[in-house]
């Protein structure tokens, strides 16, 4: 009755329309009222242990840095960038836009940023070529899903974080995976392009294409001085995201010259807010998080599939359906920080590789970006491209099948995501 009291309040609340941080902290609230004798200071207490660690500071300086490359003109010419390397073949625009989300997403790591950043000059242009508005708004949103699985990944920082697993061991592993569910989404909507009829613009120019280069070089450099300074030693994934925002920063300000000072406490100030939100989830889903673990619900499940299914890759589709479901109805981040503790021990007794469990929790809960009826990336993309969520659902199916199938294949092939944290070691 405890666990029903705990689980069906929490999702009462969320068809109710709570903030997804309110209604885990009062279904918590209620399960210690009901079933606990704990002093409810606890609460504050795991609140702030939720958000005191060194680590999860990357996300906001992350989401800020995502912020500041919008503002300051770097997103503008990662697009312009893809245009003049692929624009020309058929479909050419949508698949610009999909590159144009990758290598934004290997600077932010948010999907909403993704969609927004790369969305606000992709989606106008689709249109003016004669692309369907809907088609365009729906590639879009499956191209801002590439957010957190391409690293850095705001996503992949809290799965370390919860799983205690290494960040730069999770970014390694989300690189191959991301890459190869772009192809495989690319591969697609190229399919449906030329169905529909929709060419290329121009022909390919290697001289605009290098000229086009050399003007997206200093945004292009972003991911190399992020990932680069993880890898060789000099940044921890924290120091590095503050050193994103110091570069986008003076990229903006002083070599694109697209961001004034005035307008820098602005943009700050927008990602502030953004990074305020997902901290607040942070902070109520470790009180949600210790009252299951206190339920005792991480070792029910983790003795449930140990004793009815013998198979690791049955519990990896098993897990993935319930992400799956769960993604459809609530949002990536506090899904993640609810369900890794609690299939996290029963992947261990599997002996399951921990960041190849965590890539493919993350890839999961990306795809519910993208799915109604919470996925934030619809609402998004719907917003940036003036098109009502109804017009942009009819053309998901087909990429979302072929991004289910390539993360089947990644579950088959966990080579593909272990490979480059293997040779690190």
């Amino acid at each position: 009755m405890d666990l029903v009291v705990l689980v069906g309040s929490f999702f009462a609340m969320l068809f109710l329309g709570f903030p997804i941080a309110f209604a885990l902290l009062l279904s918590s609230l209620l399960y210690m009222v009901l079933y606990s004798s704990v002093p409810l200071i606890i609460i504050a207490q795991q609140l702030l242990k939720g958000v005191d660690s060194f680590t999860l500071l990357a996300i906001p300086f992350f989401v800020i840095a995502g912020c500041l490359m919008q503002g300051g003109g770097i997103s503008k010419r990662i697009v312009d960038f893809a245009k003049k390397l692929v624009g020309w073949m058929p479909g050419g625009l949508a698949v610009v836009d999909i590159i144009a989300s990758m290598i934004f997403a290997a600077m932010t790591g948010a999907g909403a940023a993704t969609t927004a950043a790369v969305g606000g000059i992709m989606i106008p242009s689709m249109e003016e070529e004669g692309y369907d508005a809907g088609f365009a708004s729906a590639v879009q949103a499956m191209g801002g899903i590439f957010g957190p699985i391409i690293p850095p990944s705001t996503l992949m920082v809290l799965y370390a974080v919860a799983s205690g697993e290494s960040v730069a061991d999770m970014f390694l592993g989300g690189i191959l995976p991301g890459l190869f569910l772009g192809l495989v989404l690319i591969v697609v909507v190229v399919a449906m392009c030329v169905r529909k009829g929709y060419k290329g613009s121009g022909t390919f120019n290697m001289k605009e294409a290098a000229k086009s280069l050399g003007s997206a070089i200093w945004a292009l450099l972003a991911p190399v001085i992020i990932l680069g300074g993880i890898y060789s030693g000099a940044f921890t994934p924290t120091e590095a995201s503050a050193a994103c925002c110091f570069y986008c920063l003076i990229v903006g300000l002083f070599i694109y010259k697209e961001m004034k000072w005035k307008d820098v406490l602005k943009t700050v100030y927008g990602g502030v807010k953004s990074a305020a939100g997902i901290m607040f989830i942070v902070a109520a889903t470790q009180v949600f998080g210790w009252v299951i673990t206190r339920a005792g619900i991480p070792q029910t499940i983790a003795k449930m599939f140990t004793e009815s299914v013998s198979s690791p890759i049955v519990f990896m589709f098993a897990v993935c359906l319930i992400l799956l479901v769960a993604g459809c109805f609530i949002d990536a981040v506090p899904a993640l920080l609810i369900f890794a503790p609690i299939f996290c021990p029963t992947a261990q007794a599997y002996g399951i590789n921990m960041v190849y469990f965590g890539v493919i929790m993350v890839i999961v809960l990306c795809i519910g970006l993208a799915t109604p009826p919470v996925g934030i990336n619809l609402y998004v993309a719907s917003s940036v491209g003036g098109q009502p969520v109804h017009k942009i659902i009819p053309h998901l199916p087909m990429p979302l099948v072929a991004i289910a199938v390539g993360t089947i294949a990644l579950i088959l092939i966990p080579q593909i995501t272990t490979l480059l944290p293997a040779l690190t070691k």
